[in-house]
């Protein structure tokens, strides 16, 4: 079941002239964790098993795109002061390919988890199997450069940020592409001068919360104004809401796709499918999706999926009626200082009293006022 989510936009795109059948269609998910109990599932019953209920409709599209939140490698060793460290064997590849994925970003706080060996490998087994990625290079210029998809005859440009502290130190052998909007400019005007059209992958937001950062929507709406076509949020784990801005398309969180954590909000999930003419977006759709009990994600049931689109409405609403941000200060006030608490017991437990100066040195004022808030 799927709904095109641009029909109270219609006028609006026929003022932009958007008069043509769609070109080019893109499916757009969630993160993907195949390593801990999906890691498992792989191991036992083979590397397309997460993937089982949707490979042939992801396969469908011509261009299928994901934020890959783990390396995938046999090498390397867990890195400290990380709540988790994700690491999916390098089978698990074979899943990917088989389900479609043609762009993946790893511009992510968990791509780091193994150290450089485990970033090499990643970057190796993808390309090696045809996939292609982005957000992470031995250099923040080589992290910045897009991945370039040719469909039809149109070139569509793929870039991805994070706002994760962890991987983003020019120490590292390998960072991730940060969140840094001057870059982004100059990036979106380089990469329009090749290509037809820009999707930009941002892994950014507060954990678990249903509003994003007031920061995250300005960052956002920047990124299209700058010219970016397509706008993809990941990282909060939980469905957010959406909105048509300008010529732009934002989608904050289209939630988890494979992970191995089953509470009810993070078992919901969508699949955004994008349909590109030659001017720009015609439509867009979504998906809802469901995770099972083994970690699958599958088509959710009529009843579900309704629950879930009257959902992502309601938080689109709030975007646009302005109630968004007090929201997000509201929810994230409520869990700061739980998350906090859970999070650093698990460092020192872990890494040792030092995990304390670690947090310490990583405070923001943005911490400070949802402090203020719970």
């Amino acid at each position: 079941m799927s709904v095109n989510i641009i029909n109270q936009y219609r006028e609006f795109w026929r003022q932009e002239k958007l008069r043509f059948s769609p070109q080019i269609t893109i499916l757009a998910v969630g993160d993907i964790m195949l390593s801990r109990g999906v890691g498992e599932k792989i191991a036992r019953y083979g590397p397309g098993y997460p993937f089982v209920h949707v490979s042939s409709l992801l396969k469908q599209e011509q261009i299928v795109f994901g934020n890959l939140e783990c390396p995938i490698s046999s090498r390397g060793v867990p890195v400290p002061f990380v709540q988790s460290n994700f690491r999916a064997d390098p089978i698990a590849v074979k899943g990917l390919v088989r389900a479609g994925f043609k762009v993946l970003s790893l511009a992510n706080n968990h791509i780091y988890d193994y150290g450089p060996e485990a970033v090499y490998d990643t970057l190796k087994y993808l390309r090696d199997n045809g996939i292609a990625a982005v957000g992470v290079g031995r250099s923040f210029e080589e992290a910045r450069e897009p991945a370039v998809i040719y469909i039809s005859g149109v070139k569509i440009a793929f870039l991805a940020y994070t706002s994760a502290y962890n991987v983003v130190d020019s120490k590292h052998e390998y960072v991730a592409a940060p969140i840094n909007l001057e870059w982004i400019r100059q990036d979106i005007q380089r990469v329009k001068q090749q290509a037809d059209f820009c999707i930009v992958s941002l892994h950014f937001g507060y954990e678990n919360v249903e509003y994003p950062i007031p920061e995250c929507r300005h960052q956002a709406r920047a990124i299209v104004d700058f010219g970016a076509d397509l706008v993809l949020g990941h990282h909060p784990h939980v469905i957010q809401g959406m909105e048509v801005y300008k010529k732009g398309f934002i989608a904050y969180s289209l939630g988890d796709f494979v992970f191995d954590n089953l509470t009810d909000r993070r078992r919901q999930s969508l699949i955004l499918k994008a349909s590109f003419g030659r001017e720009g977006i015609q439509k867009i759709e979504l998906l809802p999706i469901w995770i099972n009990d083994q970690y699958q994600p599958e088509v959710a049931p009529k009843e579900l999926a309704n629950s879930i689109l009257a959902k992502v409405k309601e938080l689109s609403q709030y975007l646009e009626n302005g109630s968004s941000d007090n929201k997000f200060w509201e929810a994230a006030g409520k869990r700061f200082i739980s998350d906090q608490k859970l999070g650093l017991l698990r460092s020192i437990r872990r890494d040792g009293i030092k995990a304390i100066f670690i947090r310490l040195k990583h405070l923001r004022l943005f911490h400070l006022k949802l402090l203020g808030a719970s």
